[in-house]
């Protein structure tokens, strides 16, 4: 054990990738407090580098170690965490990555944080839900969270890393971004999707890897927007209805998808029959390279989607009755267009939505370009997706004319 803890522990660092200042500034402010800071994001999106950046940035002793090196294998209990720490006992930041690996390290982080070690813990994984079921509350109170994700478009742009249109169709995963050979960057996806399945789904769950599963993945992350119930969803693949929706649980902890759900009070009528929820892929590289022709419209209304999923978390719906809302987010609604003309549909449901739901304040299209219509104003998608958040005079839908 501890051969393979020397021969994987790093303890000198350089500032090495590109430098995420949104992430590092917000996560640095806490280093000087008591509580475990935990990154949690999809495999490949940048954790790693951004814990060493840190590590590199700091004048404290550190170490730093990733729990998912085979070096590893046959320590992965809280024995291994215990024989880190005698390794290097007089080191302040401890970075662990991918602790989701050790068995029992949430009651083992709690009882070094209850007895006031004054080590300081930067955890990070690659799950939602990090912690299991049974002590999901064991660090509560005790930790502070940040989710990282692949390179937004505002990155990406400041940087001049890609074109909108190679963001569109090859997501932001750093790697891939970076790649500039068109096959290479669809073979790392490739891999990351079935790296993502075999690590953060077969082996967490200790379920068989059947092309089953993987055929519902790669169904759901092709078809972004998908509308679609685990009862229905059982019926295409053949499966019965509770392993439908553990399969649709497993992808979403695994950040390969997220939901948006019917947006009503009523937590009834968000699941009745006819208004099953969305789901769309975290990154529009998994959907582009998993899928045989991929829908640009699709893809475009994606974008919005993740950049909604990444501002407001879990806050994020769909509504429709005669017409439909692609997304309602707080108090704004949006609809997305990627032709020239826009739909009168496409407005409808905003006036639609409007007369019913009066909390909402905001009603504004998503498209290829800024115009102002009638009613609503449209925000160019590059534009929207810079914006860190909403900028009200800016995004604001509704002319204030017409109120």
């Amino acid at each position: 054990m501890k051969e393979a803890i020397k021969s994987v522990a790093i303890t000198k660092f350089s500032e090495k990738g590109l430098i995420r200042k949104s992430y590092l500034e917000k996560i640095e402010d806490w280093l000087s407090r008591p509580e475990i800071i935990i990154l949690k994001g999809i495999r490949r999106c940048g954790k790693s580098t951004i814990l060493q950046q840190i590590a590199s940035r700091t004048n404290k002793k550190c170490v730093y170690i990733n729990f998912d090196d085979y070096r590893f294998l046959q320590y992965l209990d809280v024995s291994l965490l215990e024989e880190v720490l005698k390794e290097f006992p007089d080191y302040d930041y401890y970075f662990f990555d991918e602790i989701q690996k050790i068995k029992g390290f949430e009651s083992w982080l709690r009882t070094h944080y209850d007895i006031e070690s004054h080590k300081k813990f930067i955890i990070s994984g690659s799950n939602i839900s990090l912690f299991v079921p049974s002590l999901a509350t064991v660090l509560t109170g005790r930790n502070i969270t940040f989710e990282i994700f692949p390179f937004s478009y505002s990155e990406i742009a400041e940087r001049k890393l890609a074109t909108f249109q190679e963001y569109l169709i090859y997501g932001g995963f750093p790697e891939v971004v970076l790649e500039k050979d068109v096959e290479k960057k669809k073979l790392l996806l490739l891999q990351y999707f079935n790296d993502i399945l075999l690590r953060d789904i077969f082996e967490r769950y200790s379920i068989v890897a059947t092309q089953q599963f993987k055929a519902l993945a790669q169904y759901i992350l092709s078809n972004p927007g998908l509308k679609i119930s685990s009862n229905k969803l059982a019926k295409e693949l053949g499966i019965n209805p509770r392993s439908a929706e553990n399969y649709l649980s497993y992808l979403i902890d695994a950040y390969l998808i997220f939901e948006v759900p019917f947006f009503s009070y009523s937590a009834k009528t968000k699941y009745i029959v006819g208004r099953a929820s969305k789901y769309y892929s975290l990154d529009n590289g998994l959907s582009s390279v998993l899928s045989n022709r991929p829908s640009e419209g699709h893809l475009f209304e994606a974008l919005v989607a993740q950049k909604l999923r990444k501002q407001n978390k879990e806050q994020i719906y769909y509504w429709f009755d005669k017409h439909e809302v692609d997304f309602v987010s707080q108090s704004i609604a949006i609809n997305v267009v990627s032709s020239k003309d826009i739909p009168e549909r496409e407005t409808r449901g905003l006036i639609e939505l409007k007369s019913k739901k009066k909390h909402v304040k905001e009603f504004f299209l998503v498209g290829l370009e800024n115009k102002k219509l009638e009613n609503f104003n449209v925000v160019k998608v590059q534009e929207f997706l810079k914006d860190e958040l909403p900028n009200r005079s800016k995004l604001q839908g509704i002319d204030p004319k017409r109120e």
